[in-house]
């Protein structure tokens, strides 16, 4: 059974929500990273010398408006190694939103682990989990996935994005999108075509949800260190340089889905590195 907690940005709710988590060897998704390396981040290994990497997505009530970002990885069969049964929907539920009041699902990019829940196995896949709501995504995430057999098979295009198409909930957008005048898609190229972060800023606060721009807390020092699930290392690196600059910059709240649960803090100097600072 996946968590929820709260937390307040100025006049935004962001509810942190876990759908699961996996255990992963560190060499399996970094392969790039010498095992060595690892000696300097033994905190985010388990007792089994595994990462392990949260399965999250955000709620955010902003201006009257229920927006879903992200919808997990859903419980569709899936190779992850994943540590729960997924349960997104029970965890919505005891956050006290039902599926039919979500008005807005915006999607960070379109890896399987991140669309899951639009659509359940158990009515055969063909209705949307949230039929009320309008799916926002950025064209170019839109275009990439849907070019070729492969990436559609990839991303389980046929069970997560088409009924969606089938249903007419889908809005293509393009770049800086406002979702409220509180809240805007900001794009983070690098680990997808399309990958975007999303701004929070109200009453003076401002938070980050940083999506898949990264996946470990020790990024935030290591900022070169790529994901095996990058499209584009070269890029997101960069991304990551950019992005991590202005969090730093802003004196902006981190808001992660794979960093440990909730995956909250802050960007801090420490010996003379950036680290993460969970609040």
């Amino acid at each position: 059974m996946g968590q929820f907690q709260k937390q307040q940005i100025g006049n935004v709710e962001l509810i942190a929500l876990q759908d699961s988590w996996m255990n992963v060897p560190p060499g399996m998704v970094f392969s790039d990273v010498a095992a060595g390396e690892w000696d300097n981040y033994k905190e985010f290994l388990n007792g089994d010398g595994n990462l392990t990497l949260n399965i999250g997505s955000w709620l955010v009530r902003s201006e009257g408006k229920t927006i879903l970002v992200d919808t997990g990885i859903g419980a569709w069969p899936n190779e992850m190694p994943t540590q729960a049964e997924p349960s997104l929907p029970s965890v919505l539920e005891a956050a006290g939103v039902k599926p039919d009041e979500i008005d807005i699902v915006v999607f960070s990019h379109f890896h399987f682990d991140h669309t899951g829940w639009n659509t359940d196995p158990g009515n055969g896949g063909k209705t949307p989990t949230f039929a009320n709501a309008r799916h926002v995504a950025q064209q170019v995430e839109w275009d990439h996935w849907s070019s070729s057999d492969e990436l559609k098979e990839g991303s389980r295009f046929a069970t997560s994005i088409e009924p969606i198409e089938q249903a007419g909930l889908w809005d293509l957008v393009e770049g800086e999108h406002p979702l409220t005048s509180e809240m805007v898609s900001l794009p983070t190229p690098g680990h997808t075509p399309g990958h975007v972060s999303f701004i929070i800023s109200s009453g003076g606060e401002k938070a980050y949800l940083i999506t898949d721009a990264a996946h470990l807390p020790a990024q935030l020092s290591e900022t070169d260190w790529s994901i095996d699930f990058d499209t584009d290392k070269s890029i997101s690196r960069q991304t990551r340089h950019t992005l991590f600059d202005r969090i730093e910059a802003d004196g902006a709240l981190i808001a992660s889905g794979h960093f440990p649960y909730p995956g909250l803090g802050h960007a801090v100097r420490e010996g003379g590195k950036r680290v993460f600072k969970p609040i």
